[in-house]
């Protein structure tokens, strides 16, 4: 096996990992360019609408006393009458109840209005509010679905008085922030972003892109939100799309920069009795596929499968499939890794032959590249002879390996980021296939058994990459500790299995 195609593979795989699980989130944003006059739609309404801002009044002591309380789903919302905005949102997930309000000073689709709002009428699915600000009365009403689902949001501004009359800018607002499960808290402000998704000419699904601190988003949007690992917060609807979202960060609790997704729009003069109306579809849950998939807009490109979309999206569906017949996530990452490791048999056995090969030619290799140092021309056409005359390739030994790695980091992007998995348990201690193994016991072993394949596996004369060998177990030990379970129980399935492949053909071959 080439020394150089194998440090390739393991750096590669090391960079690769590391920059998706540490790096990416955590570099600085690039700061912005100072923009053309008019150079993006509705850039002349921004300074007007963030002028405007108007931040609500601190809460009162009793203000849950006082909030209005809608349940739909495995939600339970809570709206504050004052500000009419929501200020809680507390999912029944699968492992706790989570809230994923952070800040209920200011709330989720908080309006830049003047004044403050007041309960006008409330169902079972809805809550409607009102404020009357001189001859101005603006009313919200929220809808809820019976399931997790699209909420409907209407905002009215109707002129009540017999004169024309002005309606300032303002704007809507999502965050600031975004909360998540407990295990993940710690990455949050690593993982939380403000994104927005666009329609690309000759593509079919809609395009996700970053909002940049204080920029507005660069194209027409057909949804914008906060997303973070397991949960999405996103408003899309035409009625908002004279203008484009831009991000804002705030303060909250000890972290400084938290991303505020707000939707500028421009101030306006009502005639007597007009009313102008604007309405947003609003999702708050998780990061579901399926459910994405049918509430439709988009929403399922909020859920991040890496570089390898296509393979990570089939891992994940046939994760699932596995799971409706079996029960247990654990037991369908295993069936999926006998799976491939099935596939990738025949090219297994036939690396192994190339490397017992490419040992037992290295004594005369060495001897060609000694005779002909100086001339590496005919160096290379006696080295490739020699493979001829063997019927070996030096790429032989590396092909399942190079076929694997596509296959691992679409399990890795699946596993981190499926929501199917989250809080999925697998047997004893292993509770939650999505996080680490609270005790280490699956990685360890998994070195272990790592450490006797490569044992048992031809071993190259080449001493730096014989050195590298023996060492990829203990690197390895120590990229998994912190992977998630189910992740780390594929590899050692692919372990355990080559691990038998190789004292089968170690017997075979001798």
């Amino acid at each position: 096996m080439n020394k150089n195609l194998i440090l390739a593979v393991v750096l590669s795989s090391l960079v690769y990992i590391g920059w998706y699980s540490f790096m990416e989130k955590r570099l600085p944003k690039p700061q912005p360019a100072q923009q053309a006059q008019g150079a993006q739609p509705g850039a002349a309404a921004q300074p007007a609408a963030q002028a405007a801002q108007a931040e609500p009044a601190p809460l009162p002591a009793d203000w849950k006393q006082k909030a209005v309380k809608l349940t739909a789903g495995k939600a339970e919302y809570t709206f504050n009458a004052e500000t009419a905005s929501l200020v809680s949102a507390v999912y029944q997930g699968p492992v706790a109840p989570v809230e994923l309000v952070p800040d209920p000073q200011r709330g989720f689709l908080y309006t830049s209005f003047p004044g403050t709002f007041s309960l006008k009428a409330k169902t079972d699915r809805s809550a409607e509010f009102v404020s009357q600000q001189g001859p101005i009365r603006v009313t919200k009403k929220f809808t809820l679905t019976e399931k997790d689902g699209i909420t409907a949001v209407e905002i009215r501004a109707v002129n009540t008085s017999g004169s024309p009359q002005s309606l300032p800018p303002w704007e809507l607002r999502l965050g600031p922030g975004l909360d998540t499960v407990k295990s993940e808290m710690k990455e949050n402000e690593a993982e939380l972003k403000a994104v927005y998704t666009f329609q690309e000419s000759g593509r079919k699904h809609p395009t996700l892109k970053e909002v940049e601190d204080d920029e507005p988003a660069q194209n027409d949007w057909v949804w914008a939100g906060l997303s973070n690992r397991y949960f999405l917060a996103a408003f899309a609807d035409p009625s908002f799309k004279t203008t484009r979202p831009l991000r804002r960060d705030e303060k909250v609790g000890k972290i400084e920069k938290t991303p505020v997704l707000a939707v500028p729009m421009p101030g306006s003069v009502l005639r007597p009795g007009e009313t102008v109306a604007w309405t947003t579809l609003f999702y708050l849950g998780p990061k579901d596929l399926a459910v994405l998939r049918e509430l439709g807009l988009g929403l399922d490109r909020s859920v991040d499968f890496g570089f390898f979309a296509p393979l990570a999206k089939f891992a994940n569906s046939s994760l699932i499939y596995f799971h409706k017949l079996t029960g247990n996530y654990g037991i369908a990452i295993i069936i999926l890794s006998v799976i491939i490791q099935i596939l990738l048999t025949p090219l297994s056995f036939k690396s192994y032959k190339a490397m017992a090969v490419m040992k037992k030619i290295q004594p005369e290799m060495q001897s060609i590249q000694k005779m002909y140092k100086d001339d590496p021309q005919r160096m290379n056409r006696e080295v490739m002879d020699l493979y001829k005359r063997h019927g070996t390739n030096p790429l032989g030994g590396c092909l399942p390996m190079l076929l694997q790695i596509p296959v691992f980091f679409a399990l890795f992007t699946a596993l981190r980021n499926s929501w199917s998995l989250h809080g999925a348990p697998f047997f004893l201690w292993i509770k939650d296939l999505s996080s680490k193994d609270p005790f280490y016991v699956l990685p360890l072993v998994m070195g272990g058994i790592m450490f006797l394949q490569q044992h048992l596996s031809p071993q190259t004369s080449d001493p730096a990459q014989a050195a590298m060998m023996k060492w990829m177990p203990v690197i390895f030990t120590f990229m998994f500790l912190s992977f998630p379970s189910g992740l780390v129980l594929y590899w050692l399935i692919n372990s355990t299995w080559g691990f038998a492949q190789s004292m089968y053909l170690q017997k075979k071959m001798g």
